[in-house]
């Protein structure tokens, strides 16, 4: 029944139709006047190594920024989603697979830059749509570890009877993924996915400003504005680029995120609910409006049609009839030994091409290094977890708290610290502080939210009923905490810490070395050697440093975080 003052659903309808409407129109305006600058040409000899720094240009370099993130932000879902399953539902395939995402969540995003930038500008000569290209996907690799591994995290983590109902429906895949995979994996998905475009927004000046050989190039943004102010030594400037930040992603926060944290809450697994939800009135709004249905009614054709085109994928627990034999011992010995083979090939080339260029007494050096930035990394999880793993279970567990911490939460997440990195070098350089030890915090600001906002999630999605069965028991806060939220969280921590070391790792190339106008500060470490040599073009040392740390971080996982997934699967899943 409506309450007493409450418009009819008419009159809401109405004003939310017009209001989404006109928010629908000006974004897509706003997509195709940006979009034209897309097909700018591009000369490698005149185009500019920095942008202007007219604060006119500020909302233009924003929109263009923005642009970037939710483009990497839409590959990454999709990415997530198709890598996430496979790796989930084929045991065997994510024996290969999750390995395989370890190495690449462990790569910096200037390793991928380093190689992926040439290819990019050779696909698209002559246009600049050839590094908008690269830095779509230097945003993309720093959001998509984290979301892949979250969502991967839900489908193995999945209670038994949602398992078990889903096959005795005889669901097909397709049908299955849509109806329970992505309703379950949603909750976590959107959370990491905040924290994901975060750590994009942390990425943006390497993803905006380039560097070619001995060659600089700078694309218009937000983060190519505040490399230019750092080097012309303007704070003014960079205070005001900080500034339009903080506005942008409250802005994204209003119009975006919070209307999807609303919605997702209602994929919860278990009884969750509470007397005091999350609220959005842009989520309101599209609720109201008849534009979603209009456009739902539109695209059931295509629904239908794609239903019955991937029947081919066979039922939930099935397999696919197939006509095919299966591969014979030999062959299955002939393609692994094939395997092995162009491995120790290419393995030998990139070592005889380290050997002529910078020699192999580059990877010791480079490993001691590591070992260094690698103790960094471990003090910033354990800092990470003491401080925010109370605080987390503590929003999670109140929607009241939530509503209120949430945008705060994903203000300082997703705030670029980076862009205050030569404010930090001028307070390092006047207290005789050194980067060694101030590096710690510097990487814990573009990592350290990741724990936070998995823990939030896992601490969000306790049923109530065990809860409630804790305060009923009177078992204590301590015992609670033994007893329920630890275990019930631990997963999410694991997620979060394993997440939040591979941003450490790339956080340490930039945290360890700082520049404010000719002034630079190094800090002894792997991700120094990375960007020292980055900026001069050794690409041989950009090997060494870049196999180094994917190495490091591939042990790590896994002789502790595969072993705390497998623990966090097997004894503390809530199924």
């Amino acid at each position: 029944m409506r309450g007493q003052g409450t418009p009819s659903r008419g009159e809401r309808s109405r004003l939310a139709d017009v209001v989404i409407f006109a928010g629908l129109f000006v974004a897509f305006w706003g997509v195709s006047q940006i979009s034209t600058d897309f097909a700018a040409p591009f000369d490698p000899e005149s185009a500019p190594a920095a942008v202007s720094t007219d604060p006119a240009q500020l909302p233009y370099y924003a929109a263009r920024s923005l642009l970037r993130m939710f483009v990497a932000l839409a590959f990454s879902v999709v990415f997530s989603f198709v890598y996430a399953t496979i790796a989930a539902r084929v045991r065997r395939a994510e024996r290969i697979m999750i390995p395989i995402l370890d190495v690449l969540q462990s790569v910096p995003v200037l390793g991928f830059l380093a190689v992926t930038l040439p290819l990019w500008i050779a696909l698209f000569p002559g246009s600049v749509l050839g590094l908008e290209s690269a830095a779509v996907f230097a945003i993309f690799t720093s959001q998509v570890w984290n979301m892949t591994f979250a969502f991967y995290q839900s489908l193995i983590s999945q209670p038994r009877d949602l398992d078990e109902a889903a096959r005795a429906m005889r669901l097909t895949r397709w049908q299955r993924f849509w109806k329970l995979d992505a309703p379950s994996g949603a909750f976590p998905l959107v959370w990491n996915g905040m924290m994901s475009f975060g750590g994009g927004w942390f990425f943006l000046i390497a993803s905006e400003v380039f560097t070619v050989g001995q060659r600089e190039y700078a694309l218009p943004g937000i983060g190519s504005f505040a490399a230019a102010a750092a080097h012309e030594e303007r704070i003014d400037l960079l205070l005001l680029a900080a500034c339009v930040m903080v506005l942008l992603v409250i802005g994204v926060n209003v119009v975006f995120w919070r209307p999807l944290t609303a919605w997702a809450e209602r994929f919860r697994l278990g009884d969750t609910d509470s007397a005091d939800p999350q609220t959005s009135v842009v989520y309101d709004l599209l609720r109201r409006s008849a534009i979603p249905g209009a456009l739902a009614a539109l695209t059931r054709p295509l629904r239908e049609w794609l239903d019955r085109s991937m029947r081919i994928l066979g039922r939930t627990g099935r397999r696919r009839a197939s006509s095919f034999r299966p591969v014979p011992r030999w062959g299955r010995v002939a393609l692994v030994v094939t395997a092995i083979a162009a491995l120790a090939w290419g393995l030998i080339a990139a070592l005889v091409f380290v050997e002529r260029g910078v020699g192999l007494l580059q990877f010791p050096i480079a490993i001691g290094l590591g070992l260094v930035t690698m103790l960094r990394v471990f003090v910033v999880l354990a800092l990470g977890t003491i401080v925010w793993v109370p605080i987390g279970v503590w929003i999670g567990l109140s929607p009241r708290v939530t509503r209120f911490a949430q945008p705060v939460v994903q203000v300082l997440a997703s705030f670029p610290a980076n862009f205050l990195f030569p404010v930090f070098a001028l307070a390092l350089m006047a207290t005789g502080v050194s980067l060694n030890v101030g590096g710690v915090l510097l990487m814990a600001l573009g990592s350290q939210w990741y724990i936070l906002f998995n823990v939030i999630a896992g601490a969000a999605a306790i049923p109530i009923d065990l809860r409630e069965s804790a305060r009923s028991l009177r078992l204590g806060q301590a015992l609670t905490w033994r007893t329920l939220y630890g275990p019930a969280v631990f997963g999410s921590w694991v997620t979060g810490a394993l997440t939040a070391a591979g941003g450490a790792w790339n956080a340490s190339i930039v945290a360890e070395v700082v520049s404010y106008g000719h002034t630079t500060l190094t800090a002894t470490g792997l991700g120094a050697y990375i960007a020292g040599a980055t900026a001069a073009g050794d690409t041989g040392r950009v090997l060494v440093g870049v196999a180094v740390m994917s190495v490091l971080v591939v042990a790590t996982n896994r002789l502790l975080w595969r072993r705390l997934y497998r623990l966090a699967e097997t004894r503390y899943s809530l199924a």
